[in-house]
């Protein structure tokens, strides 16, 4: 299995920092800079993907909200660099479609080995560790996607110091947190088995073992079944949270690519 390792911290996306500057700012500005700051400090070393994707909703809320503004409308009209950043938010938004297929495909996958679990099958727990695996190495790939999305909008960003476009800068930096946040959440999912399990294993026996099934059909010892049982229902909570919890991150992404595109193109 792959470690949750997070991402190392990055450097500040805009000449601002990780701060948006409060002289004369809009509450909304102020609110969405602290939102900005805990994700990031989430980012950098705090437990839990189920509050990251929490943070991340909140991150996005507040940038529809800045994005209503009109302030922030004619200043985005004049921005430049918006293409570039309209691609780094279809980026993330195409990363959260795939990541919410993923974590629908696990969904079975579990249900399935607490099915097999409970039979002692252990041609069915071997299938059905490979299926895990693929869905595993899915959510890697994802995670590494957003390790380029983040260089990426670092790049975008060092084109913009020089606009002096507040707004474009605040959206530079939301989409960077984002992809490093995002990061972290998919790498975590990715490490849900080592949660369900204490042991890392490399073959199939060993994956038997770790859920306490022996082979040749022999069912385990009840208490031990009972006890893997109870971890894969813990593993399968955690999967519907972040069902949830994606789907709204995917949907804000959606939403915010949406307005950026009415702004860029009025009627």
């Amino acid at each position: 299995m792959h470690p949750a390792t997070r991402p190392a911290g990055k450097t500040a996306v805009h000449a601002r920092s990780a701060s948006l500057p409060h002289e004369h700012s809009h509450p909304i500005l102020t609110h969405l800079d602290d939102c900005i700051h805990k994700l990031r400090s989430w980012s950098a070393g705090a437990a839990g993907h189920a509050s990251g994707i929490a943070l991340l909703d909140a991150v996005l809320a507040s940038l529809a909200d800045l994005l209503a503004l009109p302030q922030a409308v004619a200043a985005l009209q004049e921005a430049a660099a918006f293409d570039e950043i309209l691609d780094r938010f279809l980026v993330l938004a195409d990363a959260y479609g795939t990541f919410q297929s993923a974590i629908i495909t696990l969904k079975p996958i579990v249900a399935e080995l607490q099915i097999g679990t409970r039979r002692g099958d252990s041609v069915m727990v071997t299938t059905l560790f490979h299926a895990h695996r693929r869905a595993e190495k899915e959510l890697c790939r994802l995670a590494a996607t957003m390790r380029h999305a983040t260089r990426c909008t670092l790049a975008v960003s060092r084109t913009l110091d020089a606009t002096d476009n507040e707004v474009i800068g605040i959206l530079a930096e939301v989409a960077a947190a984002t992809a490093e946040a995002s990061e972290a959440i998919f790498l975590e999912s990715a490490a849900m088995s080592p949660a369900l399990v204490p042991a890392i294993v490399q073959t199939s026996n060993k994956w038997l073992a770790r859920l306490s099934v022996r082979p040749a059909a022999k069912k385990a010892a009840p208490e031990k079944a009972m006890v893997t049982l109870e971890r894969l229902q813990k593993l399968e909570e955690r999967i519907n949270g972040l069902e949830t919890g994606s789907e709204k991150v995917f949907r804000r992404l959606l939403q915010s690519r949406v307005s950026l595109l009415n702004i860029h193109t009025p009627f």
